[in-house]
């Protein structure tokens, strides 16, 4: 989804009153493609503004410097609920009911891997900058990472009482899947989406996991 498109989606859907105009859409979008590109200090205002389609005055009409549109970012992402949002579908699969480990993991291999590569120039952003905005920091933890933890335990907790899961601590293997996860999808998104990528990593993603903490991942297979 183009990154103009979707920030206005976004703003519309949670009804932010900021009066935001069509122009202040464009150059949030354009700052937020090129910053991802490109990085923040190696992009010109101008460049912002003639991919904006604005005069690069319009620019500092909204932002006192490229500073400020920089930190306008993350600021307008956090009214708009961006990760709410972009957590629905993920939610569904939390609260879903399934009978095995892996048809589980498989539908949250692909799900991340479907919004990471919709979202990535956006992620790439956020991640660049919530070291240096820790009140951004702290909605994420509360509104999404935490939420998200405690399902998973949950999840975790089942397939361990079935007997298909090895018995360490269910947080260390929520944990170790999420690292599993963020660390692909952040290495072929958002730190070098130039890698190449073979339609079997997932597969190997997937089994890598299941070797490291199912009990007898021969079981239940390759299941779909």
């Amino acid at each position: 989804m183009p990154i103009k498109k979707s920030l206005k989606e976004l703003i519309e859907i949670n009804n932010i009153e900021d009066g935001m105009t069509e122009k202040q859409i464009s150059i949030l979008s354009a700052a937020i493609e090129l910053f991802s590109e490109k990085g923040y200090e190696a992009t010109a205002t101008s460049e912002i503004a003639k991919k904006a389609n604005v005069a690069e005055g319009t620019i500092f009409r909204y932002y006192k410097t490229k500073k400020d549109l920089l930190f306008a970012i993350p600021t307008t992402l956090s009214k708009v609920s961006l990760f709410e949002i972009f957590l629905d579908d993920f939610n569904e699969i939390l609260n879903a009911d399934y009978e095995h480990f892996e048809t589980f993991l498989r539908k949250i291999v692909l799900n991340r891997k479907k919004f990471a590569s919709e979202t990535a120039p956006i992620l790439k952003v956020i991640i660049q900058e919530i070291p240096f905005h820790p009140e951004l920091r702290i909605k994420i933890l509360s509104t999404v990472v935490l939420p998200s933890i405690n399902k998973l335990i949950c999840l975790i907790d089942k397939f361990k009482k079935q007997g298909e899961i090895i018995d360490i601590p269910s947080t260390s293997i929520v944990n170790l899947i999420a690292t599993s996860i963020f660390g692909y999808l952040f290495l072929h998104y958002v730190a070098l989406p130039e890698l190449k990528q073979d339609e079997e990593d997932l597969e190997y993603l997937i089994q890598y996991i299941i070797n490291g903490i199912c009990k007898n991942n021969n079981v239940i297979n390759n299941i779909t």
